[in-house]
């Protein structure tokens, strides 16, 4: 990771003693050394952490996550880049949402609401993203609005206040009749799609000729 700007180390140390939502206890986060680069101006946003995920120290990384990853390599045609190297990652709810069993869960409405105006406004507003990949329905009514219809705007661009972003299904298994019904059959069908959406956004900001030039 390229050296850590002042201002967003200090964002996170707040952000880290937040204890602002009481059913998020015991507000595990992750810290932000594993999360990313986000010096080229591109984000995946995604719902919450994990757990599976908090336990690896790395975001997006249980066994359905990784089809993410598996993309990006196949966007940038390298699989020697981590995607770290070039997005940076974060999420709508800070801290990971556990149900009474220890499963995740999907932040609620509130959570999300409250965790978009106390953090992640603020933190956008110092990585200032050129582009916006969110994935799942809390991620993209954080930044688009509370009520959004995933399935509707699935993969279609959105330009607001500056901002591109493109909302994507996330690939979570309670979330495959959701994938379906936007026309992906399987995790391999979503991993190329995704591959598409990527090389053309990458290409788009110049990021996929730089790597081939050598000058990331």
């Amino acid at each position: 990771m390229s050296e850590i700007n002042p201002e967003l180390r200090r964002f996170w140390e707040a952000a880290s003693a937040c204890r602002e939502c009481p059913g998020l206890g015991p507000w595990r986060k992750f810290p932000l050394e594993v999360r990313g680069n986000p010096a080229h101006g591109v984000v995946i946003l995604g719902e919450a952490p994990g757990r599976v995920s908090l336990e690896n120290q790395r975001p997006f990384s249980n066994p359905r996550n990784l089809m993410i990853r598996r993309a990006f390599a196949r966007a940038i045609a390298s699989s020697e880049m981590e995607p770290e190297e070039l997005v940076y990652f974060t999420d709508a709810v800070k801290c990971w949402p556990s149900s009474e069993s220890g499963a995740n869960r999907s932040p609620s409405i509130g959570e999300t609401r409250r965790c978009r105006e106390l953090h992640l406004r603020r933190e956008l507003g110092i990585v200032r993203p050129k582009l916006v990949f969110a994935f799942g329905l809390r991620a993209v009514s954080a930044l688009v609005e509370d009520q959004v219809k995933l399935a509707a705007i699935h993969g279609k661009v959105i330009e607001q206040d500056g901002l591109r972003i493109v909302p994507l299904m996330h690939p979570s298994t309670i979330n495959i009749a959701g994938m379906r019904r936007v026309g992906i059959r399987d995790l391999a069908d979503y991993e190329a799609q995704l591959a598409e959406i990527f090389r053309r956004e990458f290409g788009r900001l110049g990021l996929i000729s730089g790597l081939s030039m050598g000058a990331i």
